[in-house]
């Protein structure tokens, strides 16, 4: 729930964005590994959804300069059991050469989550995770199978294993305490974990099922992205927005922000970017709808 006092009353926290190389080399393995829809493109620039999930993915060109990102900065999809995660992993293993991945590795089970990650052409890191064994330790069914129609082997017919939800996104902390008090206060997201043995540190909107991972790291070991790699917050009117800029330029030091920038508009709307305390990016957004 979103507190009281938080600067934002978010209405959802509707983009993920990523960054890269080219989008002639990407788009085809989002769509034909992870079963995500081309919904839009223009120059530079093209919209990706997956058929369960209403968050969109905006993607984003750099050229050939474009920095691999790290592995903990990734985006990740969900399927029905671990024995798909064992398929995904031999079929790209098998097409690695042919979908120009640059990596494709399992990852051992990490309290109940079983997944393997890839990284694609453009220079990110993708999971593929399955939460059977999670679900079997107690979790509840629609939080470990966040979807209302399973989608059939026809969405990715001969790879044996089919994407059913596009379902977080990651970023890194150096303070998970700091961050989590940004999120819930600044943002009005709320914090939770899919883990009882783990702090609270998946970021949603408390009305829909995706989520960002905030992942806690020694701050030498922190990675710094560009604004291309960031999420969107929307709320409910330009009122709202121009209100929490106006709020945010006033807490700036207490929130630690390490940069404001001013409102713009935008194809959708009205927004602006903000860069927290741990120098990740967001977007905060009046969607025009």
């Amino acid at each position: 729930m979103t507190p009281a006092n938080a600067v934002l009353k978010p209405t959802g926290l509707v983009h993920g964005h990523t960054e890269v190389r080219f989008l002639d080399e990407t788009i085809p393995v989002l769509n034909k590994v992870l079963a995500l829809d081309l919904i839009e493109r223009r120059d530079r620039e093209a919209v990706l959804k997956h058929p369960n999930t209403e968050w969109k993915l905006i993607v984003h060109e750099g050229g050939a300069g474009v920095k691999d990102k790290p592995e903990r900065n990734h985006y990740g999809v969900r399927v029905s059991n671990n024995q798909e995660v064992d398929h995904a992993y031999r079929y790209l293993r098998d097409h690695k050469e042919q979908l120009g991945l640059k990596k494709v590795v399992k990852r051992k089970e990490r309290a109940g989550s079983y997944s393997l990650f890839f990284v694609e052409p453009g220079g990110n890191y993708w999971e593929i995770e399955s939460y059977e064994n999670r679900h079997k330790a107690g979790l509840p069914f629609e939080v470990a199978y966040p979807w209302k129609t399973k989608l059939t082997e026809e969405k990715l017919p001969g790879c044996g294993y089919v994407p059913q939800a596009l379902t977080h996104g990651t970023m890194e902390c150096i303070d998970l305490r700091a961050s989590t008090r940004f999120y819930r206060e600044a943002l009005g997201l709320d914090v939770i974990t899919h883990v009882p043995t783990s702090r609270p540190h998946d970021v949603k909107h408390p009305t829909t099922p995706w989520y960002i991972a905030s992942l806690e790291v020694p701050a030498k070991n922190k990675h710094f992205l560009t604004p291309l790699q960031r999420y969107t917050v929307s709320v409910e009117s330009p009122g709202a927005l121009r209100e929490a800029h106006r709020e945010f330029s006033e807490r700036r030091a207490e929130f630690g922000l390490t940069t404001l920038e001013t409102i713009a508009e935008t194809n959708a709307g009205l927004s602006f970017l903000l860069c927290d305390l741990d120098r990740n990016w967001w977007e905060i957004a009046y969607m025009g709808q």
